[in-house]
């Protein structure tokens, strides 16, 4: 019993009969081979599967932390501007602003609303759109603004529209009439804006501290806006 094997025939229409002869232990070892085979099959499926899931995870994870270094860093980049800012202002025109407040409780008859600094130098930036080369003039009551804005969004381009607004040296904002063709853009890269406008009835040089600009996109939502003290920007 131990010398038996088996025979196998394969049989064909257009050939004769061919006849095999195997001992057990090689169709054992087909046998098991084939089942190691399927084994490891599925514990590669098992792996595969195991390591699209974490890896996965993971990119979910370094995209949340990303987002998060993003946030950080606009955040710093936000304190830094700040903090640019208020340590540039010339010490009597930061005093002028500063004071007014109590200028005001001094002498209360018309009581007008208090200054807001973070209204009034609060820098926002969606990184959509960059501002570059502010520049402005002043010829009587007549003031000229020009500035560079960049597209930040290489794969599409920008419309939307800009404005402007007075900030006096007592901390107060005042609307512009600008020229709205003027300020409207749909760039693909870069567009060099140029406007001129009046100051308001009744304001003069001396009152002025600067100008705020304020970009919204063409959904309305403001995506970038920045304030430019006049002692930087103001050709002499």
């Amino acid at each position: 019993m131990s010398d038996s094997k088996y025979s196998v025939l394969f049989m064909r229409d257009d050939r004769d009969v061919t006849r095999y002869r195997l001992s057990p232990f090689w169709l054992k070892m087909f046998v098991f081979s084939q089942v190691f085979l399927l084994l490891c099959a599925a514990g590669g499926i098992y792996m595969g599967v195991r390591g699209f899931r974490i890896n996965a995870a993971l990119q979910s994870e370094k995209k949340g932390l990303e987002q998060r270094l993003v946030d950080a860093e606009v955040r710093l980049e936000r304190l830094g501007n700040m903090e640019k800012i208020l340590e540039s202002y010339d010490p009597a025109e930061l005093q002028s602003l500063l004071s007014a407040a109590t200028t005001e409780a001094e002498q209360p008859p018309e009581p007008r609303e208090e200054i807001n600094l973070n209204k009034i130098f609060t820098r926002t930036d969606t990184r959509q759109v960059g501002v570059e080369n502010m520049q402005a003039k002043l010829t009587g009551r007549k003031l000229t603004v020009s500035f560079e804005l960049n597209n930040l969004q290489a794969a599409k381009s920008m419309a939307g529209q800009a404005d402007f607004i007075y900030l006096t040296k007592d901390g107060q904002a005042e609307e512009t009439e600008t020229n709205k063709d003027d300020l409207s853009f749909q760039i693909q890269r870069f567009k060099r804006i140029r406007t001129t406008f009046l100051l308001p009835e009744g304001m003069e040089r001396k009152d002025l501290f600067g100008l705020r600009l304020e970009i919204k996109g063409k959904d309305g939502d403001v995506i970038f806006a920045e304030t430019y003290p006049f002692y930087h920007i103001l050709a002499s």
